[in-house]
């Protein structure tokens, strides 16, 4: 059973951080509202408030600025995998967003409730990452721009004060000669949560790897590039023991975060082989 609550449908930004501001850590917010409802319905949240921000305009755009390329809070992921600005600059993200949940869940989710979320498994995590996406975060006292890795203190806590609202992310266009990749795995093909996802930008010229961004979630707590695994590779040639050695990279950060245990004799394995396949995937497009 859903705990009582107030109810209040901010019309502005402002009018948003002044209602957070009062009910100083009393309120959460809601858009799509797919993982606060399940919370709500748990009683492992229960705010005195809830504040719809689904209606405010500067939340619910995806906008195109020179080279880079903004999406609001409030952007449902139906949205991102359907807008063609996005398959064009930066596919990694409109194929994630494709592939989270259900229909039903793809059109009320949005893509700032998947960030505030902060599940590791997160499918639009690792697609931030390799794209540099930096967060706006608002309040009553201020504005400032917040890297994607920044907006996370650990698994479901973020960094951001209650007082404070996530607005937009923002990160630059990819080049044509820029490769991506996404690739999940799930206990099931559909509607469920990744045991594993990968994100791939990758830029070949003249038989060598000039640029190479890898994040994976759910092997970190929070969201992480896999900076020894990229260092492997890049200023490169492609070959297939050098792609093994960097997947073998990544499977070393899934133990030092996780330890040894039972299952890593398996789990090691399968990270590895999705790597590789979100690799070969990347040079096929």
């Amino acid at each position: 059973m859903i705990p009582p609550f107030d109810y209040k449908i901010p019309k502005t930004l402002e009018e948003a951080c002044q209602f957070l501001w009062e009910l100083n850590g009393r309120a959460k917010m809601i858009a799509g509202g797919t993982d606060l409802v399940i919370a709500l319905r748990n009683e492992t949240m229960r705010p005195q408030v809830l504040i719809d921000i689904s209606k405010i305009p500067e939340l619910r755009s995806i906008e195109e600025m020179g080279g880079m390329i903004s999406i609001g809070a409030s952007v449902t992921h139906s949205e991102i995998a359907s807008t063609s600005l996005i398959k064009r600059y930066v596919n990694v993200l409109s194929a994630a967003t494709s592939e989270i949940g259900s229909p039903q869940i793809r059109n009320l989710g949005t893509i700032g409730g998947n960030i505030v979320n902060a599940s590791p498994a997160a499918d639009t995590l690792p697609p931030l990452m390799v794209l540099n996406a930096v967060g706006t975060v608002v309040s009553k006292e201020e504005k400032k721009e917040v890297p994607v890795a920044q907006l996370f203190k650990g698994p479901y806590e973020t960094s951001l004060k209650p007082h404070e609202i996530l607005i937009k992310m923002t990160f630059p266009k990819l080049s044509s000669e820029m490769k991506t990749s996404f690739v999940r795995l799930a206990r099931r093909e559909a509607m469920a949560i990744a045991r594993v996802n990968v994100a791939i930008v990758l830029q070949v010229r003249n038989d060598l790897i000039q640029e190479i961004r890898v994040s994976l979630g759910s092997i970190t707590p929070t969201p992480q590039r896999m900076t020894d695994a990229e260092a492997v590779l890049k200023g490169k040639k492609i070959e297939e023991e050098l792609v093994r050695r960097a997947s073998k990279k990544i499977s070393e950060v899934m133990v030092h975060w996780s330890g040894v245990r039972p299952s890593t004799s398996y789990k090691a394995p399968v990270v590895e082989s999705l790597f590789l396949r979100a690799f070969r995937k990347a040079l096929e497009t």
